[in-house]
């Protein structure tokens, strides 16, 4: 793969250095300030993200009940305080590209509204990129997946690496500063340009990000997918990674999707599942007494199991069963 000479495109590109050099993300955001509000047709507004490299928004996941209070409850009686960010769509006339804003469009799509305040900025990818990244971390933090993502996005552009080599050679810097390798990966052009991305965002070091945030690589690719694609809260799905058994795991994690689990729901499940593959792993057989224990404590913590009449009829039937066998 052809590399770019990082530090010519560095010298002799102003929107990249403008972003990687120069503005931090609250400098960004000042710029915005600045800049004159419209009003445009909420059907001018497209969600193509063609300026993010895998064509996806930057926040994986949107919790649909919360958005439609906000809509109802603060969007409807205020109206969209704050413009979208958007720019002219690079390849569809007449229309507006969404770079920042998402959680805003929903909602308004939500009340049917036909007109949007936007701040229409004629932004390259790479800039738009970076203020779509600038704009959501001042409004909400981003997860450690959405983080790592994002990160790994901008350093992918701007090293012309693909992931693999990104987190290889944050890998590399990491073992230099352990003198565990030649220390010049330090000191070089590539290094430099990590750490004024790093520096730009502001949030954590790229020591920091090695430590904390590359080992989500190791997690369950089923459970990291299901979190990029906005079916699951990265909190949710992290705790369902900690399930040991892959089979129990995905079940558990299709559950928790399909019939919106509460954390503390979630959390019973795991702690359960978790606890019964601990007993079975010291080679003893569970006796049919643990077994009713254990079932029976599962059930009582499942309240999807209560509220199902189909299935609390079917309990009803072996309770019953149960009781004319103890008595006898």
């Amino acid at each position: 793969m052809t590399r770019r000479k990082l530090k010519d495109n560095i010298a002799n590109n102003e929107e990249l250095n403008f972003v990687f050099g120069q503005a931090t993300t609250q400098e960004i955001v000042q710029i915005a300030e600045i800049a004159q509000e419209q009003i445009i047709p909420h059907s001018a507004i497209v969600c193509t993200f063609t300026f993010i490299p895998d064509g996806k928004p930057v926040r994986h996941y949107y919790d649909l009940e919360e958005l439609q209070q906000w809509a109802l409850n603060d969007i409807q009686p205020n109206g969209i305080r704050s413009p979208l960010w958007v720019r002219p769509h690079p390849t569809q006339a007449e229309k507006y590209e969404l770079v920042a804003g998402l959680r805003r469009l929903k909602a308004a799509a939500i009340l049917k509204l036909e007109e949007i305040p936007v701040k229409v900025f004629d932004w390259d990818d790479h800039t738009a990129f970076y203020a779509a990244i600038s704009e959501n971390t001042n409004r909400r933090d981003f997860s450690a997946l959405e983080e790592l993502d994002n990160t790994l996005r901008v350093l992918e552009i701007q090293l012309g690496y693909e992931t693999e080599q990104v987190v290889s050679f944050l890998y590399r810097m990491n073992n230099a500063t352990k003198n565990t390798v030649n220390q010049n990966v330090l000191v070089s052009q590539e290094a430099e340009l990590v750490q004024q991305v790093f520096n730009s965002f502001g949030r954590i070091t790229w020591q920091s990000f090695v430590a904390t945030r590359l080992p989500l690589f190791k997690k369950p690719v089923e459970i990291l997918n299901a979190i990029r694609q906005g079916k699951i809260h990265y909190t949710k799905g992290i705790l369902i990674a900690s399930v040991k058994d892959k089979d129990s795991r995905q079940k558990v994690l299709e559950e928790a999707i399909n019939n919106f689990l509460s954390l503390s729901e979630i959390k019973q499940r795991v702690k359960a599942l978790n606890g019964s593959k601990k007993a079975l792993s010291k080679s003893e057989p569970v006796s049919l007494k643990q077994r009713l224990t254990n079932t029976i404590e599962v059930a009582k913590k499942n309240k999807m199991l209560w509220s199902d009449p189909k299935k609390t009829q079917q309990l009803e039937n072996l309770l019953s069963q149960l009781e004319a066998i103890v008595k006898n």
